[in-house]
């Protein structure tokens, strides 16, 4: 084991905790919120992100799974947040309701987002199973 494999393993495993971690912590959070009726930057849910997180870094220390991939779902989930959130924000203003508690605004928003964080980071196996081309894909590649 040399020094420059013990370095890409330990910034593998930081990548991918991290990730998991930003990936994690809006649905941990809302769904506690949710149970316990705590606000959402309460302590637990947060920790126990981090647990998972830790726990759940393996495959991308191992190279079993893309941080690619992961990084594009992460992104992708929270622009998809914000967007629903300025939407439903939007839409509320217009029609001239109240705006819910926070946490079910929190969680109309990750209900949008979460979905499609997931197709943007799976685009490539979604177009090949409708029958097109892969995004990353030459010409070559795709006969």
């Amino acid at each position: 084991m040399t020094i420059r494999s013990w370095a890409t393993a330990t910034v593998n495993f930081l990548l991918g905790a991290l990730g998991l971690y930003l990936a994690l912590v809006p649905a941990f959070t809302v769904a506690y919120a949710a149970v316990t009726g705590a606000t959402l930057f309460a302590q637990l849910p947060q920790t126990a992100a981090v647990v998972v997180a830790v726990g759940g870094s393996y495959p991308f220390v191992a190279g079993d799974w893309s941080s690619r991939r992961l990084l594009v779902f992460v992104v992708a989930l929270y622009v998809a947040s914000g967007a629903a959130g300025l939407a439903g924000l939007a839409v509320l203003r217009s029609l001239e309701v109240s705006l819910p508690s926070a946490v079910v605004a929190r969680a109309g928003a990750l209900a949008l987002a979460y979905p499609l964080a997931l197709a943007a980071a799976f685009r490539d196996r979604v177009r090949r199973r409708l029958g097109l081309r892969p995004v990353d894909a030459t010409d070559s590649q795709w006969r």
